[in-house]
Order: C-alpha cells, then sequence, then structure tokens
C-alpha cells in the first residue's frame, strides 16, 4: 500500500451505526483480531485483551445494559450543557440512541496487572501510566476499526462501557475478574445502509498545524470556537457535511 491508498483508506473510515444482524466470517473476525495484536503499546508491555461476543443472548444483554444508561443518564447530564452551545441534544430531538444489534461484539480491554511492567517514573505517576496504558488500548481499537473498513465492514464503537454503571454490569454479566478494565466495545458486522456515508466535517489543515513556536495568536479566539463547536456538534450526529457549509 503506497501513501495514496493509506490516505483513502483513512479518509473513508466512519463510524456506521446501521449494521445488519446477519453473521459474518469467522475468518474476518480473526483478521480484526489480528490486527489489533499488532498494535503499539507502551513499552511493550501488550495489556490489550479481546473478548469477542456472539451469543445472541450475551449481545442482547449487553445492548440492554447500553441502551439503559444512554436513554437515561446520557440525556440527563446533556440537560446541563452549557446555553451558548444550542439546544441540548434530547430524546425528542435526537431519538432513542439505541445500541445496534450487530452480530459480533467485540470487547477491548485491558490487564492492569501489566502496569508494573512500566519503568518506575511510569508506573507510579497515576497520571503518565494512565495515559501509556490508555494509549495502547486505543491504539489497538483503532488498528481494528481500519481493519474493518479494509474489509468492507461497518464498525461502531461504545465509549458508554467505560462509564462505572455500564462497566461494572458488563464486567458481572461476562464474569470478568477486577483486573480487567474495559475500554471500549466495538460493534461489527455488514453496513445497513444502501448508500455510502456522506461527507465528514473536517478541520482544515493550515488551521491545525503550527511550526517552531505557536503563540497565543497562531490559535483559534475564542468566540470563533464557540462558533465551530456549535458547527461540529450540528454535524456531530446528525448530517456529516463541509464546515463552510453549515450556518453560523
Amino acid at each position: 500500500m503506497d501513501y495514496e491508498q493509506f490516505l483513502e483508506l483513512i479518509k473513508g473510515r466512519r463510524t456506521l451505526r446501521a449494521i445488519k444482524p446477519d453473521p459474518i466470517p469467522d475468518e474476518m473476525v480473526g483478521k480484526l483480531l489480528e490486527a489489533a495484536r499488532w498494535a503499539p503499546t507502551g513499552f511493550n508491555m501488550q495489556p490489550v485483551e479481546l473478548l469477542v461476543v456472539k451469543d445472541p443472548e450475551l449481545r442482547i444483554s449487553i445492548k440492554t445494559i447500553v441502551d439503559d444508561y444512554k436513554n437515561s443518564d446520557f440525556f440527563a447530564l446533556e440537560a446541563t450543557r452549557e446555553a451558548w452551545q444550542g439546544s441540548p441534544w434530547t430524546m425528542e430531538t435526537h431519538g432513542r440512541w439505541d445500541c445496534p444489534l450487530a452480530p459480533v461484539n467485540i470487547l477491548v480491554m485491558g490487564d492492569v496487572r501489566r502496569r508494573t511492567g512500566l519503568p518506575m517514573a511510569a508506573r507510579y505517576s497515576k497520571q503518565k501510566g494512565d495515559s501509556i496504558f490508555e494509549s495502547s488500548l486505543s491504539n489497538a481499537f483503532m488498528y481494528m476499526w481500519l481493519a474493518a473498513h479494509a474489509l468492507g465492514l461497518a464498525a461502531q464503537p461504545v465509549s458508554a462501557v467505560k462509564y462505572p454503571k455500564v462497566q461494572g454490569l458488563v464486567k458481572d454479566l461476562l464474569n470478568l475478574p477486577d483486573y480487567i478494565y474495559v475500554y471500549d466495545l466495538f460493534l461489527v458486522g455488514y453496513s445497513a445502509m444502501e448508500e455510502g456515508p456522506s461527507a465528514k466535517l473536517m478541520r482544515h489543515l493550515e488551521e491545525m498545524v503550527h511550526y517552531e513556536r505557536a503563540a497565543d495568536a497562531e490559535f483559534i479566539s475564542g468566540e470563533d470556537l464557540r462558533t465551530e463547536i456549535r458547527k461540529l456538534r450540528a454535524g456531530n450526529v446528525a448530517r456529516h457535511v463541509e464546515a463552510d457549509k453549515i450556518d453560523q
């Protein structure tokens, strides 16, 4: 693969929430897991653990736990959003956020005991140790996501599993030990979308890149940032369009 092919791959990746319940071949699942295995981890401690869930009853139970959180706690917190960002997301404006019943659930997890292998300066710094640990797990997650896109599969992260209520219930359901941390839930299957994903709202490169030094004047102003946040929130769930086409 050359650079242009790689760029097209990452530009085409999307969160696809419409996933068919049809099973996918075990060979495809194996390729996703193999991609995750090769992700870089801090000091090569390899804390990543992957749990594949295909059992229908377990998948329904996980979905129920996530749906309960998303349609209660999530919207309750959204109601506290600052007024300048516009109206908070509500069930009336965005509908129920039901987790798709994808044919394969893959939990990306970490074994916290492997943190003992970090350099002592990181091991005894909670902030540094947490950063290395989480980055290792996020690398595995993204490798798997790119692999899914390369295989023509639809995938969605369900980061709600990180929250204490959801994590506790999921860990109990799946008999996970205390030293296992559930980082994210990866839902994968065939896309149920008839058309490909629409354009994605992205900042321009020249707005993001700085050279040598970068003082306050190099960055977006506070008011312009608020405008951009409103645009990003408008396109985040409802639609993906170019920033220039969204009304301020």
